[in-house]
């Protein structure tokens, strides 16, 4: 099944009590002004980081992600659908979480987001939303061919078989917007703000000009390529195009430039 759903496919298992649906918009407020009927929200720099606030990008242990299912009413064989607004990039950091840790029920992102959710008129709720009781054990086994570490990002700079896509905006990749003790980017990173992959109010550019847009930048099949921004919240959406509309092999640096711009280590270009 698509790493993507319908806005139909969704409505009509509205109600499903094996169906979990997850909103991560930019705003709380959006979601408690209207949100699809049973969601429950998700904080994108609260909820799915680390250390709980914007120090670091990386995901959760998985005691923390484990607590997150349950206080979430999500089970193990539950199907979760994620969605959000601006593009759903905190959405796809949600649904690359839970791929990282091999969800068995089977995770999606809402095409189109609640932009068109709302745009089609299918059916919002200011009502609150109560999880069910859920049990989720810390999991055992994750999917390290979608994760990068500063050790696999350090070891692609210059590789010839891997590349490095820095989606952040174009004056970060500069240096001159410095969010971290060291700015600049990492040595022979490919520049492509995760913007440039967006077409409308919630969608993708075509296939065919996302791969052409791509492959400009350096990015082909027999290459391995990591994103990264500042938290790994941007550059989920940059590697959910790659991987799941495009099909290329590619992996999130979650650690991002908090990680590599607070090390000494970290080789930098400007």
């Amino acid at each position: 099944m698509s790493a993507y759903v319908s806005g139909a496919w969704l409505e009509e298992r509205l109600g499903d009590s094996r169906l979990r649906v997850l909103e991560s918009a930019v705003e709380k407020a959006t979601y408690d002004g209207g949100h699809i009927p049973g969601a429950l929200w998700v904080d994108p720099h609260i909820d799915v980081l680390r250390n709980h606030d914007e120090s670091a990008g990386l995901v959760l242990t998985p005691e923390q992600y484990a607590a997150l299912m349950r206080r979430l009413g999500v089970s193990p064989d539950d199907t979760v659908v994620w969605y959000g607004d601006r593009h759903s990039a905190h959405a796809m950091r949600g649904f690359w979480m839970m791929s990282y840790y091999r969800h068995p029920g089977g995770v999606h992102v809402l095409e189109g987001g609640r932009e068109r959710w709302a745009k089609d008129g299918r059916p919002l709720t200011a009502a609150a939303a109560e999880p069910a009781p859920a049990a989720y054990a810390p999991p055992r086994e994750t999917d390290t061919s979608i994760r990068a570490s500063w050790e696999d990002v350090r070891d692609a700079v210059g590789a010839a078989d891997a590349m490095i896509l820095d989606c952040r905006a174009a004056d970060e990749y500069a240096g001159t917007n410095e969010r971290a003790r060291r700015s600049g980017h990492i040595p022979g990173a490919a520049h492509l703000e995760w913007t440039e992959a967006t077409a409308g109010d919630n969608g993708t550019k075509s296939e065919l000009e996302l791969r052409a847009m791509y492959e400009a930048a350096g990015v082909a099949p027999e290459r391995r390529v990591i994103t990264h921004c500042q938290l790994g919240l941007r550059a989920a959406h940059s590697w959910f195009v790659l991987k799941h509309v495009l099909g290329y092999d590619a992996q999130l640096y979650d650690g991002s430039w908090a990680e590599w711009g607070n090390r000494d280590d970290s080789p930098i270009e400007r």
